[in-house]
């Protein structure tokens, strides 16, 4: 078996037919999501992370996975997250940021659009923002060198985006553009903070 090297061969392999008749109608969406998505990913490096949307996500079903997860990992596949419908709709204001990203960077392997015109509430998006950022600060603040882990703050960094412009971006160069006095790595973690300060005590337009 070789490695998946592109969405494209990854919807015509055999994985789409896979998870269907895995989960029959119980399947609501399996996509791709996360950094695999993101600019310069390869798929000779790391595995593309496949989510789930399920009616019933109990136990049962998710283990229906496992006996896929090794010709997974041989072809490049991570299976990663496994939401119920019913999580989802319970949780919206809780973690509006994951559900954003989903909902925006995302591609679909089969079923539906994961959180399709999912727009989240404003004052929920901003407190999981700032709760976020003072948990990367108080486990990151001693060893912050900054490319590493703006990469690792790159979903933060996208709520940001989307705060302050009300559309998600399309990349991280366009972030950048968004916020260009973190193109450089001189206080980094100053200009991180002032950014936060100022999307996060803007009213919405």
């Amino acid at each position: 078996m070789k490695k998946l090297l592109s969405i494209q061969e990854i919807k015509q392999s055999p994985w789409p037919s896979r998870f269907t008749e895995t989960f029959g109608d119980n399947l609501v969406s399996a996509f791709l999501y996360g950094d695999c998505l993101e600019e310069g990913f390869s798929a000779l490096e790391a595995p593309w992370t496949v989510a789930f949307i399920l009616k019933d996500a109990s136990t049962v079903e998710v283990h229906k996975l496992k006996s896929w997860s090794k010709t997974a990992k041989r072809e490049g596949l991570v299976f990663t997250y496994v939401f119920s419908s019913a999580e989802i709709l319970s949780n919206l204001d809780l973690f509006p940021l994951e559900f954003l990203e989903m909902s925006r960077r995302s591609r679909v392997l089969c079923g539906i659009s994961p959180l399709e015109g999912f727009s989240p509430n404003r004052e929920s998006l901003i407190i999981q923002c700032l709760r976020e950022w003072k948990a990367f600060l108080f486990h990151s603040r001693l060893s912050f060198t900054g490319s590493s882990e703006l990469q690792e703050l790159s979903p933060l960094l996208s709520g940001l985006y989307y705060l302050k412009n009300g559309s998600y971006p399309e990349s991280r160069r366009q972030v950048l553009d968004a916020f260009p006095e973190l193109k450089s790595t001189e206080n980094l973690l100053e200009s991180l903070q002032k950014v936060f300060d100022q999307v996060c005590s803007t009213p919405n337009h």
